[in-house]
């Protein structure tokens, strides 16, 4: 028994191809990593032999949290004679119990001296020599597939979709904002799938408010860590009251959280800085919020050093709340804590905050300091990886 998981961008990327293969096998190894599956071969399909049903079952699960790859399938392995893959595929009878059935076959090694058609054939008529079905090749109950390569056939009857993407660690390096909210867990994650290794850093309300959302936000880092198993990313958390709150002695209610967004890019900026990060990610999601429209983003932007990126920007909150859900992070992120952003600033914020007055209000602080003071001494936690949100955690013996 074993799997194949097919490679997708990373196929077309030319004399760079195998610098994208190769961080893609540290990726699979590095998710299977206590199972008992090893990864052999490369180029366009990776082949991971397993010993038994439930490993397999495990490993397809951890891959299809693996950027790069397509699609997979549990597969049985055999010769590449008719008789013995429809032995083998008799499993899959057995099981289904059919009435019709069709024989799909792809044939990666060209050489092989029988075409794809012919070789459906004879193998549809070593079924049918053993089970009487009809062949019904537009809705059969039961499609048999069969993949050969140099080395064998491999026979299945179902497809699994894939992450997609690029593997994580071949685009770079950026730092995300993590509020602990249902937003910057989704932005995290599309970073990732473009290739970006991510690092997190939170704000916290300290010391004015509980750090239930510093919690929360270590438990989505530790789930988002399972997609980049190989590198795990630290969460830096910054105690932001303090500066919240001198920022809210300069300005008026309605432009703070504009300046405290503000001052967060340049902390994150001090930070990337020392991680050999290259983008900062944000949740943005334009006209979501006021501080998130294209005027305030752009007040924002300005005090960046480095590029924000915005995976959501055209996202609605129906789609990011069921992407949330099929990470299996949406009921811990919709638990209640308080945010740190509407801390000192009221109830009604400007959907245009003029430039001038952000401007007039931060010249009274020395804000690049205090940025690169409050970057010196965030708290780096180690959320550690969860590989699958979705199934409950094995007790400590």
């Amino acid at each position: 028994m074993c799997l194949l998981a097919k490679v997708g961008e990373a196929t077309l990327k030319g004399r760079n191809k195998r610098y994208f293969i190769d961080a893609l096998r540290r990726n699979t190894r590095a998710a299977l990593r206590g199972l008992d599956a090893r990864v052999e071969g490369g180029g366009s399909v990776f082949m991971i032999p397993v010993p038994d049903e439930l490993i397999a079952a495990e490993a397809a699960s951890r891959l299809e949290r693996v950027f790069g790859f397509v699609t997979g399938s549990v597969c049985l392995r055999c010769e590449r004679d008719t008789e013995r893959i429809a032995e083998v595929g008799m499993v899959a009878f057995a099981r289904a119990q059919p009435s019709t059935f069709a024989v799909r076959v792809r044939r990666r090694d060209k050489s092989f001296p029988l075409t794809s058609q012919e070789m459906e054939r004879q193998v549809g008529t070593a079924i049918q020599e053993r089970t009487a079905l009809p062949v019904d090749l537009s809705k059969p109950d039961l499609e048999l597939r069969v993949e050969l390569d140099a080395q064998g056939a491999y026979v299945h009857v179902r497809e699994l979709q894939g992450a997609g993407g690029l593997p994580v660690g071949t685009s770079g390096r950026a730092v995300a904002l993590l509020s602990g909210g249902i937003d910057s867990p989704v932005a995290s994650l599309l970073a990732m799938k473009r290739g970006l290794e991510v690092e997190f850093i939170h704000f916290s309300g300290e010391p004015y408010l509980e750090p239930t959302a510093t919690v929360k936000a270590r438990a989505q880092a530790r789930v988002l860590n399972g997609f980049q198993a190989a590198r795990p990313g630290a969460m830096w958390v910054v105690p932001f009251g303090h500066q919240q709150r001198m920022l809210s002695a300069v300005s008026p209610e309605s432009h703070r959280i504009v300046l405290y967004r503000r001052q967060m890019a340049r902390i994150g900026c001090a930070l990337a800085q020392r991680l050999r990060a290259a983008a900062l990610v944000t949740g943005d999601s334009l006209g979501q919020v006021s501080s998130q429209t294209l005027t305030n983003m752009t007040l924002t932007e300005e005090a960046s050093d480095l590029p924000v990126l915005r995976p959501l920007l055209a996202w609605d909150k129906r789609e990011v709340m069921a992407k949330a859900a099929s990470l299996g992070i949406l009921s811990l992120s919709e638990l209640p804590a308080d945010d740190a952003c509407p801390l000192f600033a009221g109830g009604k914020q400007r959907t245009a905050v003029p430039r001038a007055d952000v401007l007039e209000a931060e010249a009274q602080l020395e804000l690049d300091a205090l940025a690169e003071s409050a970057a010196a001494q965030a708290r780096r936690i180690e959320p550690g990886v969860m590989l699958d949100p979705l199934q409950p955690e094995p007790r400590a013996a």
